[in-house]
């Protein structure tokens, strides 16, 4: 076994996810029960706001910081002072403005709730001079200590606030105390001096690289918290929670089952700028193994979301059972998005897979308008339904830059595709027959596993040469 100096950049990369997610999921499967759907609607509304700098400004400050060639300590220092006063002024806006926003949602607790966290933006922002740091010199050993020492302290002290009846109030000091501890770790594991201060030339420098990057990560951050807004607005905040568990779901699945995955293969695929076939065969590939692992946790985990919230939640939460089925399905539709994205960038076709995130934006705003004032259905129909109707211009534009036929992207799909449909159907007729048997408890393992031999089972038939490939990879074999 390797000592941890030793692990690799991805080694400590898929440990910070794993562990981000598994921990979250932990800590929310407790929480929930106790605090409600209401709790988290509030919480949600809140970081729509005070979320914007985090990402916004905060990854663009990083990234421009990673892409300077020539580097110095005032690069660092002039970003640092930009980045923390512009999240000065967001939060004092915030705070400012928290009682016209509490007026706006109709939750008079939410005042109190953006005052006390209108501080985030500026814990986080001095964070960004170390990350972008640790990342040009590929130590991400920092990044991921940072990460689980701050997720596990501020989990800790939301988890004893939770059994302690503080409502709310336990999610709010959750997230204060996971970002403060972040800041802190950070800069006491990085050999950066810390400083603040201003210089013009270094300024324009980054702003040329910081400029781009905002707009692309502007773009991500409207088409996953406007809707947010937007749903609160409509529903408020209990409905917005439900909502909320249900998305989660999906994020936790793409989080996990995808985006490493797409996080190598930007890179990977490099190497086939001039080889066409080449691409063609190793998007092949990696779609195959991709959709394997991933589309029967997107099917099985919509056939069983019934029977594990009714083991799991109590029925405040019964409303979240549709829109989480939804979320967890439009998972399907998104490992093609992903990759073809990989493909665009690796080509470097940055401004064509633009087209797609500005779509991708515009699309969820109509789905939102339209279907929100139906209800909390409507909406997570209409929002799961998005991925798969930009399907068309995602293969159009990698036929036209890539020379990508859609057979490529879509043949290697369908045998796992067909094996996770026939599972999840196995499993919901499974589930129907065990309901009035055995209890919830009782049936959700037998769910589990019964889809679990189903599907291993079509996997070793329909494709046994994916089969071999993945012994081969295992260790001890040769």
């Amino acid at each position: 076994m390797k000592p941890l100096s030793r692990l690799s950049p991805t080694s400590w990369l898929t440990t910070k996810t794993v562990f981000s997610q598994i921990f979250a999921l932990l800590l929310f499967a407790i929480q929930a029960p106790v605090l409600g759907p209401k709790a988290f609607g509030l919480i949600s509304i809140v970081m729509v706001f005070v979320g914007f700098c985090e990402y916004v400004p905060g990854e663009a400050a990083a990234e421009a910081l990673i892409s300077i060639r020539r580097i110095d300590d005032e690069h660092f220092h002039t970003m640092t002072a930009a980045n923390v006063l512009l999240s000065l002024a967001i939060g004092i806006g915030v705070f400012a403005g928290s009682g016209r926003i509490a007026l706006w949602f109709g939750e008079p607790e939410l005042a109190s709730i953006l005052r006390w966290m209108s501080v985030l933006p500026a814990i986080s922002a001095f964070a960004a001079a170390p990350t972008a740091a640790t990342k040009r010199d590929m130590q991400f050993q920092p990044l991921a200590l940072r990460s689980i020492s701050s997720l596990f302290v501020g989990g800790i002290v939301g988890l004893v606030l939770t059994l302690g009846g503080a409502g709310v109030w336990a999610l709010v000091w959750q997230a204060i105390i996971t970002r403060l501890v972040a800041s802190i770790m950070l800069w006491y594991t990085v050999p950066l001096k810390f400083g603040m201060g201003f210089s013009g030339r270094h300024f324009r420098e980054l702003a040329q690289f910081a400029a781009p990057t905002m707009l692309s990560r502007f773009l991500t951050w409207s088409c996953n918290q406007i809707p947010r807004v937007m749903l609160g607005l409509y529903w408020g905040s209990t409905d917005l929670g439900l909502f909320s568990l249900a998305s989660r779901l999906g994020d936790i699945l793409m989080e996990v089952a995808v985006v490493p995955r797409y996080a190598v293969a930007r890179v990977e695929l490099r190497e086939y700028v001039n080889d066409r076939a080449g691409l063609d065969a190793a998007l092949r590939r990696t779609l195959t193994f991709l959709t394997v692992f991933c589309f029967p946790l997107c099917v099985g985990g919509a056939a069983i979301v019934p029977t594990l919230f009714h083991v799991w939640l109590d029925p405040r939460w019964v409303g979240a059972i549709i829109p989480a089925q939804c979320m967890l399905l439009t998972c399907l539709a998104l490992v093609t998005q992903y990759m073809g994205g990989a493909a665009l960038l690796a080509l470097n076709f940055q401004k064509t897979e633009a087209v797609i995130s500005i779509a991708q934006t515009a699309t969820t705003l109509i789905a939102v308008v339209a279907c929100a004032p139906f209800g909390l259905l409507a909406a997570s129909i209409g929002i799961a339904a998005r991925p798969f109707a930009l399907l068309p211009l995602s293969l159009v534009l990698l036929k036209r830059y890539c020379a990508i036929p859609p057979s490529t992207m879509f043949l290697p799909q369908w045998p796992a595709l067909a094996a996770s449909l026939i599972m999840g159907a196995l499993v919901c007729a499974l589930r129907l027959a065990l309901e009035s048997r055995v209890t919830d408890a009782v049936a959700l393992p037998i769910l589990v596993v019964a889809g679990a031999a189903v599907y291993a089972l079509m996997v070793k038939l329909t494709m046994p040469t994916v089969v071999a490939r993945f012994v081969n990879r295992l260790p001890g074999r040769a």
